[in-house]
């Protein structure tokens, strides 16, 4: 994956790319409809044929526009941009369009990866990845990630491969 390869050191192999969860754009799509149905309510109930009724649908038309640009397009950007990444040496998180955030953890430090699914989780196929390393302070977590079960399992696949050597890296056949 493209957005994925800028990440990687010379002699990292991409494993796999990971986004949040779809199910984290519903809250945006229902913003989207209840903006359309309340624009569309106010350009319906405009009496047209005031003066003032032009403006008045600019101005209904404008703050439709801002709030779908302020509660739909940013949150899908920020989704958009958050990827996980697992690699054959590291697990990372990079997020963000103009202020961007990111978090590497070595495999060779990794010493837990548990994960939570709620029953609406579970029907849904994401989860929450908690990631421990061998330090106090250091842990990632990672939310909405679509079948946490079979990440956290390649990643203990590739901590394997990255503290014994001669394993067998790479998805399984």
């Amino acid at each position: 994956m493209a957005i994925a390869d800028r990440y990687l050191a010379d002699d990292e192999e991409l494993v796999h790319v990971a986004r949040q969860h779809w199910t984290v754009l519903v809250g945006e799509f229902v913003a989207l409809v209840a903006i359309l149905a309340v624009v569309g309510a106010g350009l319906w109930f405009l009496p047209w044929n005031e003066d003032w009724s032009t403006v008045a649908a600019l101005a209904i038309g404008g703050a439709g526009v801002l709030a779908a640009l302020v509660l739909c397009l940013v949150p899908m950007l920020r989704w958009s941009t958050t990827v996980y990444i697992l690699t054959n040496q590291r697990l990372m998180t990079r997020e963000g369009l103009v202020s961007k955030h990111g978090r590497s953890m070595p495999l060779t430090r990794v010493n837990d990866v548990s994960y939570n699914i709620s029953l609406w989780e579970r029907l849904m196929r994401y989860g929450t990845l908690s990631v421990q390393s061998a330090s106090e302070n250091e842990s990632m977590t990672l939310q909405r990630v679509p079948r946490p079960q079979w990440f956290q399992a390649e990643i203990y696949r590739q901590v394997s491969s990255a503290q014994t050597p001669g394993y067998p890296s790479g998805p399984p056949v």
